[in-house]
């Protein structure tokens, strides 16, 4: 029996002028044994059509576009989610934010939701990864011109039942 997803919440906060963070948390629902592993569920939800969106054009999750996020979906790769602890996940998240190509950085209103996402999923001992593509990855799609920052988290409750799909963007 194949795991399904849905849309518990989805959140986007406004991050610089341009930029934001998407969070949208999902029910898995499956039996245990097919929940066991990380991978696994990240594997099913990819295949799944709500995975689909494109984060530009904050639609709906599963609107059939092809896309998630710059990449192909037919050939996104499970194995480009890198596992991370919750502390790297917090530097990665001040890396992304603090960059110092921007002048003027988010402003801790807007960090809240992101840093307390993080912290969140360390409280409650989530499995963390990061979407970490190879630069030169087939399944990406010639959108550079829109994205200048693109960063994907997923992290995993230990009970598998929850999904969350974090990006950090700038277009």
């Amino acid at each position: 029996m194949a795991l399904s997803f849905s849309v518990i919440e989805t959140t986007m906060t406004p991050l610089w002028d341009f930029g934001w963070f998407d969070l949208t948390q999902f029910k898995v629902d499956g039996p245990a044994a097919e929940r066991r592993d990380c991978y696994h569920v990240l594997a099913e939800f990819l295949r799944d059509p709500i995975s689909q969106r494109s984060f530009c054009d904050p639609g709906q999750w599963g609107e059939s576009i092809q896309r998630h996020g710059p990449f192909l979906c037919d050939r996104l790769v499970v194995e480009w989610f890198r596992p991370i602890t919750c502390h790297q996940l917090k530097e990665q998240i001040r890396a992304a934010l603090d960059d110092p190509e921007f002048t003027v950085p988010p402003n801790i209103e807007q960090r809240e939701p992101v840093e307390g996402w993080a912290a969140a999923a360390r409280a409650r001992g989530d499995d963390v990864f990061v979407l970490d593509a190879p630069d030169q990855a087939e399944a990406k799609v010639d959108w550079d011109f829109v994205w200048s920052v693109y960063r994907e988290f997923a992290s995993l409750s230990p009970d598998r039942e929850e999904l969350a799909i974090g990006v950090i963007g700038y277009d």
